[in-house]
């Protein structure tokens, strides 16, 4: 798991540090149009609670005004979010968000911010009793996507993500609201 993150970690990093290489090669005219259906790889590295690798997968839409860009996007990710906490093993199965984004386009690039609803499916595991929980609360974030070619796209984001607090039956109720950011990379194919 940690060998893939870190094999996509380094191709998104070379593909948004070289954005101008891909433009010449593709020869496209400098206005692309972001309006359109999405879908895409993420991954990232960060903490919810607890600190770890999440890698998931996004869907979206995206509308362009101009040179203002408005979307609509969801993504689930799964990961090893997980940690030590009150004597137990506390863990996150599956994060996910619903986030609306608002952005300005630029030559082959978008700077944007998100706001939405996120969730996360956690257990807790002590002393042989196990119980689990789902996780709803808000996230916001930043960051910045980038035409690479063809339909290809990359993205760079943070974000940060509020849960509320949520109790676990272990025998007595333990209870945690996780919190916490993560830096994210992604990959988009555009339609």
């Amino acid at each position: 798991m940690h060998r893939l993150l870190g094999t996509l970690l380094f191709s998104l990093g070379a593909a948004l540090a070289s954005p101008a290489q891909a433009v010449d090669v593709t020869g496209a005219d400098e206005a692309f149009d972001w309006t359109g259906f999405r879908v895409g790889a993420i991954g990232g590295y960060g903490r919810i609670g607890e600190a770890g690798p999440l890698i998931g997968a996004s869907v979206g839409y995206d509308w362009r005004f101009d040179d203002v860009i408005v979307g609509v996007e969801g993504d689930l990710s799964g990961g090893g979010v997980d940690g030590r906490r009150e004597g137990g093993r506390y863990g996150i199965d599956l994060f996910g968000t619903i986030r609306a984004r608002v952005g300005y386009a630029f030559d082959r690039f978008v700077v944007y911010g998100a706001a939405g609803a996120a969730f996360a499916s956690a257990d807790y595991a002590r002393d042989g009793a196990r119980d689990s929980e789902l996780h709803t609360g808000w996230t916001i974030g930043a960051g910045v996507e980038t035409h690479l070619f063809g339909a290809l796209t990359a993205r760079a984001e943070f974000i940060y993500v509020d849960l509320d607090r949520r109790s676990f039956d272990v025998g007595q109720a333990v209870g945690f609201n996780p919190d916490g950011g993560q830096v994210r990379l992604g990959l988009n194919y555009r339609f």
